[in-house]
């Protein structure tokens, strides 16, 4: 009987590990989620050059490979 009770405690204790990982990998989630929001509230002057290309490409500006940080920011303010 004691083995018994034994193997369902071990069985109970890795039920448990396995929910405490499963949460721990949804806050890692919210986190990354977090810093991303982070990223994406920057002000255009607070963004690199690169970062700033990123967005002009996915918003398909003309040109934007070749500009200057001033003139990013100003291509991406005019393309809202």
């Amino acid at each position: 009987m004691l083995i018994y009770r034994y193997k369902e405690r071990l069985k109970e204790d890795k039920s448990i590990e396995q929910k405490r990982k499963s949460e721990a990998g949804r806050e890692k989630g919210q986190e990354i989620e977090t810093k991303q929001e982070k990223k994406e509230a920057k002000t255009l002057n607070e963004m690199t050059v690169p970062e700033l290309k990123e967005i002009a490409k996915e918003k398909d500006i003309e040109g934007y490979s070749n500009m200057k940080k001033k003139e990013l920011i100003k291509a991406l303010e005019e393309g809202d």
